[in-house]
Formats: structure tokens, C-alpha cells, sequence
């Protein structure tokens, strides 16, 4: 199913975010039928890397997620790593100059 939400410019942060979270999955859980788990940490992930989170700062956020909220152990390295590719995409897509709107044609 596609929605026009997938298909805004300005959703694509959103949509990385969520990607690579499934990428980390951190309790061995995504699988075709379960592709959703972590997207509720998503939004505060966008705020924070739209604030400008540091690369330590969001993997120190995604460690606490782990071993506070989800009570196990932590693979740290990729956590970072993670953490990186979250920063460093962020910083490369907010720096790409914004698509023009699409006009609607008038009839």
C-alpha cells in the first residue's frame, strides 16, 4: 500500500529514521510480518536530530532505550554505529536544498 505521505520530500527524515531502526532492531523482533516495532521512538528521534543531536548524544539515548526501557543488553557497537548513520544522513539531508512545491493545475 502507498500513501501520499511516503511520497512527500519532507517525509523521507521520517522514513530513514524508521528504516533504520528496523536496521538496529535491538530485540531480534522485525520480520515480515512485524515491521513496526520500534516506530513509536521514531518522532522523538526526528525532534532530537532536528535539534541537532550529536552522534554520542543519540547513541547514549538508543543505550538507555535498550538496558531502562527494554531491559536487555546493549550491543553498543551497533548501537554507534546506528547512531551514526542516523546523524550523519540527517546532516546531508537537511543540507540538500527542499524540492519546489508541487502546483496544482488549474482547469
Amino acid at each position: 500500500m502507498d500513501s501520499e505521505y511516503v511520497r512527500r520530500p519532507d517525509a523521507r527524515g521520517h522514513l530513514k529514521v524508521m528504516e533504520l531502526l528496523r536496521e538496529w532492531d535491538p530485540i531480534g523482533v522485525i520480520c515480515d510480518d512485524n515491521q513496526d516495532e520500534y516506530d513509536g521512538y521514531s518522532p522523538t528521534i526526528v525532534l532530537m536530530l532536528d535539534g541537532g543531536v550529536s552522534e554520542e548524544e543519540l547513541y547514549q539515548y538508543l543505550k538507555r532505550l535498550v538496558t531502562e526501557h527494554m531491559g536487555i543488553g546493549c550491543d553498543r557497537r551497533k548501537t554507534r554505529q546506528i547512531a551514526r548513520q542516523l546523524t550523519d544522513f540527517w546532516r546531508e539531508w537537511k543540507a540538500e536544498p527542499l524540492p519546489p512545491p508541487d502546483r496544482v493545475s488549474e482547469e
